[in-house]
């Protein structure tokens, strides 16, 4: 697997083309235009692009900085993830998967997989490691099943929307706008559902109310970019949308019981520790993220 990692907005900007199907995943906050022979999608961290080999596109931010992810996903990958997710992989869905442009939705698994192999390969330096490897194999096999999604939505023949459309529309828009202030009367017009109708599904499916269910996210978010090292507890407070640093200590404690100032910056995790498909990303043991005291 290829990978890529700018920041210029100006080399971004530049038509390309590539030999290879293209991830493209935004970094941080960067919210890009991707920008197709036929069609402008919006990128943000919500979400990531597939682009089709051979297909001519360019990039365009509004700022002069703007972080992002290009992978390759090379025959190699795509070898690899049939070998370990056989029968369940087949190249011929994957060439269909990969024949067209896709935006998809950047999950919390398929997030982590991203920022633990630019750690790998830009911070340890690691091209094939063993870490490396199994990342490569688990990314080509997530957009695998993410596009069957996909292909499987697109060829349904009834246009009747099933229970789960409400939530799932909901968690696509709370994830969109993460950030931003939460209106629950908005969201239910947003989705085509009374606030009763919205909650009452959220609460079913996903066993909370819309508003934890941010809170949660935020949280999740905030302790990655502790994690990544580059801000500091004040600096992640407020790009979480806390107003101020006890709030968030407080909230941050109570969900990871830890404090935000006990974080460590993550290491490279072994393939041992990575989940098989279909399991959620194991959580880190505590002695990972705290500082011990001395």
């Amino acid at each position: 697997m290829q990978l890529r990692h700018a920041r210029d907005a100006f080399l971004l900007a530049r038509e390309r083309s590539e030999r290879a199907p293209a991830l493209v995943f935004p970094l941080e906050s960067t919210v890009v235009q991707l920008h197709l022979p036929d069609a402008t999608h919006q990128l943000d961290r919500a979400s990531f692009a597939l682009v089709p080999a051979r297909t001519p596109y360019r990039l365009e931010t509004m700022g002069s900085l703007a972080p992002l992810v290009t992978l390759l996903v090379e025959a190699a990958d795509r070898a690899a993830a049939r070998r370990e997710y056989a029968p369940h992989f087949q190249d011929t869905t994957f060439a269909r998967v990969a024949a067209v442009p896709r935006v998809l939705a950047r999950t919390r698994w398929v997030d982590e997989l991203v920022q633990r192999y630019l750690f790998e390969r830009t911070v340890c330096g690691r091209d094939d490691s063993p870490a490396a490897r199994f990342l490569e194999t688990e990314l080509t096999k997530e957009l695998f099943f993410l596009g069957k999604e996909s292909l499987d939505r697109k060829t349904r023949s009834s246009a009747v929307s099933e229970p789960g459309d409400v939530v799932a529309r909901a968690r696509a828009l709370l994830e969109q706008h993460l950030f931003e202030p939460l209106a629950v009367s908005a969201l239910a017009r947003a989705c085509h559902a009374s606030e009763s109708t919205l909650l009452r599904a959220f609460r079913r499916e996903v066993g909370m109310p819309p508003a934890e269910f941010v809170r949660n996210r935020r949280l999740e978010e905030a302790l990655l970019l502790l994690e990544g090292g580059r801000y500091g507890a004040s600096e992640v407070a407020l790009r979480v949308g806390y107003a101020s640093l006890s709030a968030f200590t407080v909230a941050f404690q109570r969900r990871f019981g830890v404090p935000p100032s006990q974080v460590v910056r993550a290491r490279p995790v072994a393939k041992d520790v990575l989940p098989p498909h279909g399991r959620p990303p194991v959580p880190r043991p505590a002695v990972r993220r705290v500082r011990t005291r001395k």
